[in-house]
């Protein structure tokens, strides 16, 4: 199997808190595909934001500590 798939979304609205909106999402595509966070190869948060704003970088350092705790537990083994 080649290529890389899309294997869940999750819409959501959200005013603030968009850190616990965030993991809390995450948490439910995890859980609802039985997902293992090491398994993932990568990971993208999409939507119309603007790349500049505060809710883009919150996303992306979201991103970043995934795949840095990834690196850590891969480390440890």
């Amino acid at each position: 199997m080649g290529g890389k798939k899309c294997i869940d979304t999750l819409t959501f609205d959200f005013e603030a808190n968009l850190d616990s909106v965030l993991i809390s999402a995450v948490d439910k595509i995890l859980k609802r595909n039985r997902i293992d966070t090491l398994s993932l190869k990568t990971v993208k948060v999409a939507g119309e934001v603007d790349k500049f704003s505060s809710a883009y970088k919150i996303a992306q350092t979201f991103i970043e500590a995934i795949k840095a705790s990834k690196q850590a537990i891969i480390a440890g083994s």
